[in-house]
Protein backbone atom coordinates (compact mmCIF):
# COMPACT_ATOMS: atom_id res chain seq x y z
CA UNK A 1 0.00 0.00 0.00
CA UNK A 2 1.43 3.56 -1.41
CA UNK A 3 2.51 5.67 1.66
CA UNK A 4 -0.58 8.24 2.23
CA UNK A 5 -0.69 11.34 0.84
CA UNK A 6 -1.64 14.51 3.49
CA UNK A 7 -2.41 17.80 3.08
CA UNK A 8 0.40 19.97 5.10
CA UNK A 9 -1.26 23.16 4.30
CA UNK A 10 -2.60 25.17 1.59
CA UNK A 11 0.39 25.04 -0.67
CA UNK A 12 1.74 21.03 0.38
CA UNK A 13 1.49 17.81 0.13
CA UNK A 14 3.39 15.19 2.55
CA UNK A 15 3.45 11.95 1.61
CA UNK A 16 5.19 10.40 5.00
CA UNK A 17 7.67 7.08 5.77
CA UNK A 18 7.76 6.39 1.84
CA UNK A 19 10.32 3.56 1.36
CA UNK A 20 13.14 3.77 -1.02
CA UNK A 21 14.88 0.54 -1.71
CA UNK A 22 19.20 0.51 -1.48
CA UNK A 23 21.22 -2.10 -3.62
CA UNK A 24 21.64 -4.28 -0.54
CA UNK A 25 17.79 -4.58 -0.59
CA UNK A 26 17.87 -2.50 3.06
CA UNK A 27 14.90 -0.28 2.52
CA UNK A 28 15.29 3.44 3.82
CA UNK A 29 12.51 5.92 4.66
CA UNK A 30 11.93 9.40 3.77
CA UNK A 31 9.03 12.23 3.70
CA UNK A 32 7.82 13.79 0.43
CA UNK A 33 6.60 17.00 0.66
CA UNK A 34 5.27 18.26 -3.16
CA UNK A 35 3.45 21.84 -3.70
CA UNK A 36 -0.18 20.97 -4.70
CA UNK A 37 -2.06 21.39 -8.24
CA UNK A 38 1.34 21.21 -10.05
CA UNK A 39 1.17 18.66 -13.12
CA UNK A 40 4.78 19.72 -14.77
CA UNK A 41 8.00 17.28 -13.41
CA UNK A 42 9.74 19.16 -10.90
CA UNK A 43 13.36 18.73 -9.54
CA UNK A 44 13.96 17.43 -5.97
CA UNK A 45 15.64 18.77 -3.37
CA UNK A 46 17.56 15.67 -1.26
CA UNK A 47 18.48 16.22 2.50
CA UNK A 48 19.88 12.86 4.59
CA UNK A 49 20.48 13.56 7.80
CA UNK A 50 20.86 10.66 11.05
CA UNK A 51 18.60 12.79 13.42
CA UNK A 52 15.03 12.36 12.52
CA UNK A 53 13.08 13.10 9.29
CA UNK A 54 10.70 15.27 11.31
CA UNK A 55 13.64 18.07 12.75
CA UNK A 56 14.96 18.22 9.07
CA UNK A 57 17.63 20.92 9.88
CA UNK A 58 14.56 23.06 10.56
CA UNK A 59 17.10 24.67 13.32
CA UNK A 60 18.28 26.26 10.68
CA UNK A 61 16.70 25.70 7.50
CA UNK A 62 12.97 26.58 6.84
CA UNK A 63 11.17 23.88 7.05
CA UNK A 64 11.04 20.97 4.21
CA UNK A 65 7.26 22.63 3.90
CA UNK A 66 8.53 26.29 1.98
CA UNK A 67 11.12 24.67 -0.02
CA UNK A 68 8.50 22.36 -1.50
CA UNK A 69 6.53 25.69 -1.93
CA UNK A 70 9.11 27.49 -4.15
CA UNK A 71 8.59 24.69 -7.05
CA UNK A 72 10.74 21.87 -5.89
CA UNK A 73 10.06 18.08 -4.46
CA UNK A 74 11.53 17.66 -1.17
CA UNK A 75 13.26 14.62 -0.39
CA UNK A 76 13.97 14.34 3.62
CA UNK A 77 15.59 10.92 4.31
CA UNK A 78 16.28 9.02 7.36
CA UNK A 79 20.00 7.75 7.09
CA UNK A 80 20.92 4.26 7.75
CA UNK A 81 19.82 2.77 10.98
CA UNK A 82 18.13 6.14 11.48
CA UNK A 83 14.70 6.91 12.34
CA UNK A 84 12.81 3.76 10.74
CA UNK A 85 15.44 3.53 8.39
CA UNK A 86 16.41 -0.11 8.12
CA UNK A 87 19.84 -1.69 9.14
CA UNK A 88 22.69 -0.56 11.51
CA UNK A 89 24.63 3.06 11.97
CA UNK A 90 28.10 3.72 11.54
CA UNK A 91 28.93 7.69 10.82
CA UNK A 92 29.40 7.91 7.38
CA UNK A 93 30.82 5.04 6.79
CA UNK A 94 27.27 3.87 4.52
CA UNK A 95 26.58 7.29 2.78
CA UNK A 96 28.25 6.66 -0.24
CA UNK A 97 26.40 3.58 -1.67
CA UNK A 98 23.61 4.80 -0.14
CA UNK A 99 23.52 8.67 -1.46
CA UNK A 100 24.36 6.63 -4.84
CA UNK A 101 21.12 5.36 -4.69
CA UNK A 102 18.82 7.59 -2.86
CA UNK A 103 20.01 10.42 -5.64
CA UNK A 104 19.38 7.66 -8.54
CA UNK A 105 16.22 6.71 -6.77
CA UNK A 106 14.93 10.76 -6.90
CA UNK A 107 15.86 11.12 -10.36
CA UNK A 108 14.65 7.63 -11.82
CA UNK A 109 11.99 6.46 -9.77
CA UNK A 110 10.16 9.49 -7.61
CA UNK A 111 6.93 10.23 -9.46
CA UNK A 112 6.68 13.95 -10.60
CA UNK A 113 10.47 13.89 -10.90
CA UNK A 114 12.33 15.79 -13.67
CA UNK A 115 15.20 13.77 -13.16
CA UNK A 116 17.34 16.56 -11.73
CA UNK A 117 18.27 16.08 -8.11
CA UNK A 118 20.36 19.00 -5.89
CA UNK A 119 21.08 18.32 -1.98
CA UNK A 120 20.99 20.67 0.87
CA UNK A 121 21.76 20.41 4.39
CA UNK A 122 24.34 21.69 7.21
CA UNK A 123 26.88 18.98 8.86
CA UNK A 124 26.65 15.44 8.40
CA UNK A 125 23.83 16.76 6.20
CA UNK A 126 26.71 18.71 4.50
CA UNK A 127 29.27 15.60 4.50
CA UNK A 128 26.56 13.46 3.00
CA UNK A 129 26.55 15.65 -0.05
CA UNK A 130 30.10 15.29 -1.11
CA UNK A 131 30.05 11.18 -0.44
CA UNK A 132 27.20 11.19 -2.97
CA UNK A 133 28.95 13.46 -5.48
CA UNK A 134 32.11 11.64 -5.22
CA UNK A 135 30.21 8.77 -6.90
CA UNK A 136 28.93 10.80 -9.91
CA UNK A 137 24.97 8.96 -9.72
CA UNK A 138 22.83 10.56 -12.60
CA UNK A 139 20.80 12.92 -11.85
CA UNK A 140 22.61 15.13 -9.47
CA UNK A 141 23.38 18.12 -10.68
CA UNK A 142 24.64 20.67 -7.78
CA UNK A 143 24.83 20.73 -3.86
CA UNK A 144 24.80 23.38 -0.97
CA UNK A 145 27.10 21.91 1.78
CA UNK A 146 27.29 24.15 4.48
CA UNK A 147 29.47 24.03 7.56
CA UNK A 148 30.77 20.59 6.40
CA UNK A 149 33.70 18.87 5.30
CA UNK A 150 35.33 16.63 2.52
CA UNK A 151 37.97 15.87 5.41
CA UNK A 152 37.10 14.20 8.91
CA UNK A 153 40.11 14.28 9.94
CA UNK A 154 41.62 17.86 9.67
CA UNK A 155 39.32 20.28 11.12
CA UNK A 156 36.13 18.24 12.03
CA UNK A 157 37.41 15.63 14.81
CA UNK A 158 40.73 16.46 14.89
CA UNK A 159 42.50 19.94 15.20
CA UNK A 160 46.51 20.94 14.39
CA UNK A 161 46.34 16.89 15.71
CA UNK A 162 44.57 17.52 18.69
CA UNK A 163 41.13 15.47 19.42
CA UNK A 164 38.24 17.87 19.65
CA UNK A 165 36.91 16.37 22.80
CA UNK A 166 34.07 18.24 23.41
CA UNK A 167 32.30 17.61 20.23
CA UNK A 168 33.69 14.79 19.40
CA UNK A 169 32.60 13.24 23.03
CA UNK A 170 29.50 14.98 22.81
CA UNK A 171 28.59 14.32 19.55
CA UNK A 172 29.15 10.57 19.70
CA UNK A 173 26.82 10.70 22.55
CA UNK A 174 24.41 12.38 20.87
CA UNK A 175 24.19 9.76 18.15
CA UNK A 176 24.30 7.23 20.39
CA UNK A 177 21.16 8.24 22.61
CA UNK A 178 19.25 8.88 19.42
CA UNK A 179 19.95 5.25 17.97
CA UNK A 180 18.78 3.62 21.47
CA UNK A 181 15.96 6.11 20.81
CA UNK A 182 14.81 4.89 17.22
CA UNK A 183 15.30 1.33 18.63
CA UNK A 184 13.27 2.67 22.00
CA UNK A 185 15.75 -0.02 23.77
CA UNK A 186 16.14 0.28 27.64
CA UNK A 187 17.52 1.28 29.69
CA UNK A 188 19.98 2.71 27.39
CA UNK A 189 17.39 5.26 26.53
CA UNK A 190 16.70 7.05 29.43
CA UNK A 191 20.55 6.31 30.80
CA UNK A 192 22.18 8.12 27.63
CA UNK A 193 19.56 11.15 27.66
CA UNK A 194 20.67 11.76 31.51
CA UNK A 195 23.55 11.56 30.45
CA UNK A 196 23.79 14.20 28.03
CA UNK A 197 22.71 16.54 30.76
CA UNK A 198 26.00 15.53 33.07
CA UNK A 199 28.40 15.94 29.42
CA UNK A 200 30.64 18.08 31.54
CA UNK A 201 31.49 15.13 34.48
CA UNK A 202 32.14 12.72 31.36
CA UNK A 203 34.53 15.59 29.61
CA UNK A 204 36.64 14.49 32.71
CA UNK A 205 37.36 11.09 32.44
CA UNK A 206 40.30 9.41 32.46
CA UNK A 207 41.28 7.62 30.15
CA UNK A 208 38.89 8.19 27.61
CA UNK A 209 39.63 5.01 25.62
CA UNK A 210 38.17 3.35 28.68
CA UNK A 211 35.41 5.34 29.54
CA UNK A 212 32.13 3.65 30.61
CA UNK A 213 29.77 5.51 28.79
CA UNK A 214 30.79 3.55 25.60
CA UNK A 215 31.72 0.37 27.38
CA UNK A 216 29.06 -0.41 29.69
CA UNK A 217 25.89 -2.21 28.17
CA UNK A 218 23.74 -0.66 30.13
CA UNK A 219 25.35 2.49 28.10
CA UNK A 220 26.31 3.11 25.09
CA UNK A 221 28.39 -0.05 24.52
CA UNK A 222 25.63 -1.56 21.92
CA UNK A 223 25.90 1.61 19.31
CA UNK A 224 28.98 3.82 20.30
CA UNK A 225 31.71 1.60 19.38
CA UNK A 226 32.49 4.02 16.36
CA UNK A 227 33.49 6.88 19.44
CA UNK A 228 36.66 4.19 20.32
CA UNK A 229 37.66 4.25 16.18
CA UNK A 230 37.74 7.78 16.63
CA UNK A 231 39.90 8.06 18.92
CA UNK A 232 41.93 5.61 18.50
CA UNK A 233 42.75 6.33 15.09
CA UNK A 234 44.94 9.65 15.36
CA UNK A 235 46.72 10.50 12.24
CA UNK A 236 45.51 11.74 8.84
CA UNK A 237 47.24 9.26 7.02
CA UNK A 238 45.65 5.90 8.86
CA UNK A 239 43.44 3.87 6.50
CA UNK A 240 40.33 4.73 8.53
CA UNK A 241 40.28 8.37 7.20
CA UNK A 242 41.42 7.69 3.62
CA UNK A 243 38.03 5.30 3.86
CA UNK A 244 35.46 7.32 5.12
CA UNK A 245 37.07 10.69 3.98
CA UNK A 246 35.01 12.09 0.62
CA UNK A 247 39.04 13.88 0.20
CA UNK A 248 39.88 10.40 -0.97
CA UNK A 249 37.93 10.67 -3.69
CA UNK A 250 37.61 14.22 -4.94
CA UNK A 251 39.33 13.19 -8.15
CA UNK A 252 35.24 12.35 -9.58
CA UNK A 253 34.02 15.34 -7.58
CA UNK A 254 33.06 17.69 -10.79
CA UNK A 255 29.26 19.37 -10.02
CA UNK A 256 28.76 23.53 -9.01
CA UNK A 257 28.52 24.03 -5.83
CA UNK A 258 27.44 26.77 -3.07
CA UNK A 259 29.83 26.36 -0.10
CA UNK A 260 28.17 27.87 3.52
CA UNK A 261 30.55 28.45 6.33
CA UNK A 262 30.65 30.57 9.97
CA UNK A 263 33.78 32.49 11.05
CA UNK A 264 32.21 31.25 14.28
CA UNK A 265 31.64 27.91 13.43
CA UNK A 266 34.22 25.28 15.05
CA UNK A 267 34.22 23.85 11.17
CA UNK A 268 35.52 26.56 9.51
CA UNK A 269 38.75 25.25 9.02
CA UNK A 270 37.31 22.69 7.26
CA UNK A 271 34.84 24.15 5.37
CA UNK A 272 37.76 26.23 3.42
CA UNK A 273 40.19 23.38 3.06
CA UNK A 274 37.16 21.48 1.07
CA UNK A 275 36.04 24.47 -0.72
CA UNK A 276 39.74 24.88 -1.95
CA UNK A 277 39.92 20.92 -2.86
CA UNK A 278 36.87 21.64 -4.64
CA UNK A 279 38.36 24.38 -6.49
CA UNK A 280 41.72 22.87 -7.42
CA UNK A 281 39.23 19.07 -8.68
CA UNK A 282 37.01 20.39 -10.72
CA UNK A 283 36.29 23.62 -13.25
CA UNK A 284 32.49 23.75 -12.17
CA UNK A 285 31.54 27.02 -10.27
CA UNK A 286 32.09 26.59 -6.69
CA UNK A 287 30.68 29.68 -4.81
CA UNK A 288 31.29 30.62 -1.09
CA UNK A 289 29.53 32.72 1.39
CA UNK A 290 30.72 32.74 4.98
CA UNK A 291 28.46 34.50 7.56
CA UNK A 292 29.77 35.21 11.42
CA UNK A 293 27.79 32.35 13.00
CA UNK A 294 28.10 29.24 14.84
CA UNK A 295 27.38 25.75 13.96
CA UNK A 296 23.78 27.06 15.13
CA UNK A 297 21.84 28.59 15.78
CA UNK A 298 21.89 31.24 12.88
CA UNK A 299 21.74 34.37 14.82
CA UNK A 300 22.79 37.60 14.14
CA UNK A 301 24.17 37.84 17.98
CA UNK A 302 27.50 35.13 18.35
CA UNK A 303 28.56 34.79 21.55
CA UNK A 304 28.81 37.92 23.17
CA UNK A 305 28.31 40.20 20.07
CA UNK A 306 25.28 41.17 17.91
CA UNK A 307 26.49 41.90 14.18
CA UNK A 308 23.16 43.33 13.36
CA UNK A 309 20.52 43.53 10.07
CA UNK A 310 23.37 42.16 7.67
CA UNK A 311 24.04 39.27 9.71
CA UNK A 312 20.07 38.01 9.64
CA UNK A 313 20.07 34.44 7.97
CA UNK A 314 19.09 34.59 4.39
CA UNK A 315 20.18 31.28 3.12
CA UNK A 316 16.63 29.57 2.84
CA UNK A 317 16.40 31.76 -0.54
CA UNK A 318 20.10 32.01 -1.37
CA UNK A 319 19.76 28.79 -1.78
CA UNK A 320 16.68 28.64 -3.63
CA UNK A 321 17.89 31.09 -6.16
CA UNK A 322 21.05 28.63 -5.97
CA UNK A 323 18.78 25.74 -6.94
CA UNK A 324 16.80 27.84 -9.69
CA UNK A 325 19.43 28.61 -11.58
CA UNK A 326 21.04 24.91 -11.97
CA UNK A 327 17.59 22.92 -11.45
CA UNK A 328 15.20 25.18 -13.63
CA UNK A 329 17.25 27.05 -15.73
CA UNK A 330 15.90 30.75 -14.26
CA UNK A 331 18.12 33.37 -15.58
CA UNK A 332 18.06 34.73 -11.72
CA UNK A 333 21.89 36.91 -12.06
CA UNK A 334 22.96 34.06 -9.11
CA UNK A 335 25.94 32.97 -11.20
CA UNK A 336 26.93 36.85 -11.79
CA UNK A 337 27.26 37.23 -8.28
CA UNK A 338 30.88 37.94 -6.68
CA UNK A 339 31.73 33.86 -6.02
CA UNK A 340 33.05 34.47 -2.76
CA UNK A 341 30.87 36.71 -0.28
CA UNK A 342 32.31 37.28 2.95
CA UNK A 343 31.25 39.46 6.34
CA UNK A 344 33.44 41.72 7.39
CA UNK A 345 33.26 41.45 11.89
CA UNK A 346 33.29 44.55 13.20
CA UNK A 347 32.33 46.75 10.45
CA UNK A 348 29.39 44.57 10.00
CA UNK A 349 29.51 44.57 6.28
CA UNK A 350 29.71 42.36 3.46
CA UNK A 351 32.71 42.27 1.37
CA UNK A 352 32.35 40.77 -2.77
CA UNK A 353 35.48 38.91 -3.82
CA UNK A 354 36.55 37.26 -6.87
CA UNK A 355 38.55 34.13 -4.68
CA UNK A 356 39.27 34.09 -1.40
CA UNK A 357 42.49 35.42 0.06
CA UNK A 358 45.04 33.04 -0.09
CA UNK A 359 48.79 34.73 -0.37
CA UNK A 360 47.36 38.20 0.56
CA UNK A 361 49.71 40.74 2.39
CA UNK A 362 50.01 40.23 5.59
CA UNK A 363 50.71 42.48 8.87
CA UNK A 364 53.26 40.94 10.86
CA UNK A 365 53.39 41.64 14.47
CA UNK A 366 56.74 40.40 16.76
CA UNK A 367 56.43 39.24 20.40
CA UNK A 368 58.59 41.45 22.23
CA UNK A 369 59.33 41.98 26.21
CA UNK A 370 56.36 42.55 28.84
CA UNK A 371 54.52 40.95 27.18
CA UNK A 372 54.12 43.58 23.58
CA UNK A 373 53.50 42.94 20.32
CA UNK A 374 55.18 45.11 17.84
CA UNK A 375 55.56 45.29 14.34
CA UNK A 376 59.64 45.67 14.39
CA UNK A 377 61.35 42.11 14.92
CA UNK A 378 63.35 42.18 17.42
CA UNK A 379 67.37 43.18 16.43
CA UNK A 380 69.28 41.49 19.41
CA UNK A 381 69.35 38.13 20.92
CA UNK A 382 69.63 39.06 24.75
CA UNK A 383 66.21 38.70 25.70
CA UNK A 384 65.38 35.82 28.06
CA UNK A 385 62.30 33.36 26.75
CA UNK A 386 59.12 33.78 28.51
CA UNK A 387 58.03 30.11 30.72
CA UNK A 388 55.07 28.75 32.00
CA UNK A 389 54.71 25.36 33.18
CA UNK A 390 51.72 23.27 32.13
CA UNK A 391 50.11 20.48 34.43
CA UNK A 392 47.33 17.84 32.65
CA UNK A 393 45.51 17.70 35.94
CA UNK A 394 44.74 21.34 35.63
CA UNK A 395 44.67 22.54 31.84
CA UNK A 396 43.62 25.80 31.06
CA UNK A 397 39.99 26.09 30.53
CA UNK A 398 38.35 27.22 27.27
CA UNK A 399 34.63 28.54 26.31
CA UNK A 400 32.95 27.11 23.41
CA UNK A 401 34.53 28.40 20.27
CA UNK A 402 33.27 31.91 19.44
CA UNK A 403 33.30 35.59 20.17
CA UNK A 404 33.18 35.32 24.04
CA UNK A 405 35.69 37.49 26.35
CA UNK A 406 38.80 35.65 27.53
CA UNK A 407 39.53 37.75 30.07
CA UNK A 408 38.63 35.40 32.98
CA UNK A 409 40.21 32.44 31.44
CA UNK A 410 43.76 34.22 31.53
CA UNK A 411 44.32 34.75 34.73
CA UNK A 412 46.29 32.14 35.07
CA UNK A 413 49.39 31.10 35.42
CA UNK A 414 49.74 28.39 32.28
CA UNK A 415 48.93 31.41 30.05
CA UNK A 416 50.75 34.16 28.27
CA UNK A 417 49.07 37.20 26.74
CA UNK A 418 51.06 39.51 24.26
CA UNK A 419 49.35 42.79 23.25
CA UNK A 420 49.69 45.78 20.34
CA UNK A 421 49.90 48.96 21.15
CA UNK A 422 46.35 50.50 20.66
CA UNK A 423 45.63 50.82 16.80
CA UNK A 424 45.76 54.53 15.72
CA UNK A 425 43.52 53.41 12.60
CA UNK A 426 41.52 50.21 11.88
CA UNK A 427 43.22 47.38 10.98
CA UNK A 428 40.94 44.65 8.56
CA UNK A 429 42.03 41.00 8.25
CA UNK A 430 40.39 38.60 5.56
CA UNK A 431 42.46 35.43 5.41
CA UNK A 432 43.93 32.65 7.70
CA UNK A 433 46.22 34.25 10.48
CA UNK A 434 49.56 32.25 11.44
CA UNK A 435 51.49 32.31 14.12
CA UNK A 436 55.32 31.50 13.74
CA UNK A 437 56.27 30.65 17.31
CA UNK A 438 60.24 29.34 18.21
CA UNK A 439 59.41 27.37 21.82
CA UNK A 440 61.24 24.81 24.09
CA UNK A 441 59.09 21.78 25.74
CA UNK A 442 60.95 19.58 28.33
CA UNK A 443 58.16 16.94 27.12
CA UNK A 444 58.74 14.83 24.02
CA UNK A 445 55.30 15.90 22.74
CA UNK A 446 53.45 18.47 24.20
CA UNK A 447 50.39 20.94 22.47
CA UNK A 448 50.43 24.37 21.97
CA UNK A 449 47.47 26.90 21.38
CA UNK A 450 47.08 30.05 20.25
CA UNK A 451 44.81 32.60 20.39
CA UNK A 452 43.80 35.70 18.48
CA UNK A 453 41.95 38.23 20.47
CA UNK A 454 40.35 41.66 19.95
CA UNK A 455 41.37 43.30 23.10
CA UNK A 456 38.73 46.36 23.64
CA UNK A 457 39.49 49.75 25.55
CA UNK A 458 37.46 48.33 28.42
CA UNK A 459 40.30 45.02 28.85
CA UNK A 460 37.88 42.99 27.01
CA UNK A 461 39.64 40.10 25.58
CA UNK A 462 37.39 39.18 22.81
CA UNK A 463 38.63 35.41 20.58
CA UNK A 464 38.51 35.83 16.96
CA UNK A 465 40.62 32.67 16.13
CA UNK A 466 42.45 29.89 17.54
CA UNK A 467 44.96 27.40 16.10
CA UNK A 468 46.32 24.20 17.93
CA UNK A 469 49.30 22.19 17.16
CA UNK A 470 50.40 18.72 18.24
CA UNK A 471 54.28 18.93 18.49
CA UNK A 472 55.16 16.00 17.10
CA UNK A 473 53.02 17.18 14.25
CA UNK A 474 55.41 20.16 13.66
CA UNK A 475 56.92 19.20 9.99
CA UNK A 476 54.73 16.29 9.16
CA UNK A 477 51.35 14.97 9.41
CA UNK A 478 52.47 11.57 8.56
CA UNK A 479 55.67 11.25 10.17
CA UNK A 480 55.31 12.32 13.61
CA UNK A 481 58.84 13.49 15.33
CA UNK A 482 59.46 13.13 19.22
CA UNK A 483 60.35 16.65 20.79
CA UNK A 484 64.30 16.75 21.78
CA UNK A 485 63.80 18.17 25.44
CA UNK A 486 64.94 22.17 26.02
CA UNK A 487 66.03 22.50 22.68
CA UNK A 488 64.45 25.48 20.55
CA UNK A 489 62.00 24.10 17.59
CA UNK A 490 60.11 26.57 14.83
CA UNK A 491 56.21 25.58 15.19
CA UNK A 492 54.02 27.24 12.13
CA UNK A 493 50.45 26.87 13.53
CA UNK A 494 47.69 27.83 11.25
CA UNK A 495 44.68 29.69 13.20
CA UNK A 496 40.83 29.15 11.53
CA UNK A 497 40.01 31.50 9.42
CA UNK A 498 38.53 34.74 9.74
CA UNK A 499 37.36 38.10 8.73
CA UNK A 500 37.82 40.97 11.32
CA UNK A 501 38.14 44.61 11.75
CA UNK A 502 39.81 45.48 14.72
CA UNK A 503 38.49 48.67 15.75
CA UNK A 504 40.80 52.18 16.05
CA UNK A 505 41.72 51.91 19.84
CA UNK A 506 41.58 48.59 20.03
CA UNK A 507 44.46 46.20 20.40
CA UNK A 508 45.51 42.97 18.90
CA UNK A 509 46.08 40.37 21.48
CA UNK A 510 47.79 36.78 21.37
CA UNK A 511 47.48 34.22 24.10
CA UNK A 512 49.99 31.45 24.14
CA UNK A 513 48.91 28.23 26.10
CA UNK A 514 49.00 24.31 26.00
CA UNK A 515 45.77 23.51 26.20
CA UNK A 516 42.28 24.77 26.09
CA UNK A 517 40.09 22.14 27.81
CA UNK A 518 37.48 20.35 27.13
CA UNK A 519 37.63 22.35 23.50
CA UNK A 520 40.75 19.94 22.79
CA UNK A 521 41.67 17.02 24.82
CA UNK A 522 44.78 17.12 27.33
CA UNK A 523 47.90 15.99 26.46
CA UNK A 524 49.84 14.04 29.34
CA UNK A 525 52.90 15.57 27.84
CA UNK A 526 54.55 11.79 27.15
CA UNK A 527 54.61 9.68 24.07
CA UNK A 528 51.75 7.93 25.01
CA UNK A 529 48.35 9.09 23.09
CA UNK A 530 46.48 11.31 25.40
CA UNK A 531 43.41 8.53 25.37
CA UNK A 532 45.43 6.16 27.07
CA UNK A 533 46.85 8.21 29.56
CA UNK A 534 45.86 7.34 33.14
CA UNK A 535 46.78 10.29 35.55
CA UNK A 536 49.28 8.54 36.83
CA UNK A 537 51.24 8.67 32.99
CA UNK A 538 50.83 13.18 33.53
CA UNK A 539 54.02 15.22 33.53
CA UNK A 540 54.17 18.86 34.17
CA UNK A 541 55.80 20.32 30.68
CA UNK A 542 57.84 23.52 31.39
CA UNK A 543 57.26 25.32 27.83
CA UNK A 544 59.31 28.38 26.51
CA UNK A 545 58.67 31.07 24.24
CA UNK A 546 61.62 32.64 22.70
CA UNK A 547 61.71 35.95 21.06
CA UNK A 548 64.71 37.27 19.25
CA UNK A 549 66.64 38.29 16.45
CA UNK A 550 67.31 34.64 15.77
CA UNK A 551 63.97 33.35 17.10
CA UNK A 552 61.29 35.92 15.70
CA UNK A 553 58.05 34.78 17.41
CA UNK A 554 55.53 36.73 15.51
CA UNK A 555 51.45 36.62 14.41
CA UNK A 556 50.98 36.94 10.60
CA UNK A 557 47.56 38.34 9.94
CA UNK A 558 46.27 38.06 6.28
CA UNK A 559 45.34 41.93 5.48
CA UNK A 560 41.86 42.52 3.68
CA UNK A 561 42.01 42.69 -0.02
CA UNK A 562 41.00 45.74 -1.76
CA UNK A 563 38.40 45.74 -3.52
Amino acid sequence: MPPKLTSFHSQVNVQRQVKIPMRDRTILTADIYRPKNVDTPLPVLLMRLPYGRAIASSCTYAHPSWYASQGYIVVIQDVRGCGTSEGEFYPFRNEYTDGFDSVEWCAKELEGSSGKVGMYGFSYQGVTQFQAAVQQPQGLVTICPCMATADLYHGWLYFGGALCLDFVLGWALQLTQNRAWYLKQEPQATKLFAAQKQLSQWLEAIPLCEIELFKNPELGAKFGQFFFDWIGNQQADDPYWQELNPLSYFHHFDIPALHIGGWADIFIEATINTYHQAKSVTSQPQHLVVTPWQHMPWLPKVGEIDFGEAAVSRIDQLQVDWFDFWLKGIDNGISDRAPVQMFLMGKNEWLDLSEFPQNPLTHNLYLHPQKNLDSQPISSNHHLPDIYVYDPRNPNPATAYGFYDQQFLHQRWDVLVYQSAELEEDLAIAGIPEFILYAATTAPDTDWVIKLLDIYPDGKQMLVSMGVLRAKFRNSWTEPEWVESDVVNEYRIKLRPTCQNFAQGHRIGVAIASSAFPVIERHSNTEKPPSTATVSDFVEATQQIFYSADYPSRLQLPLKPKR
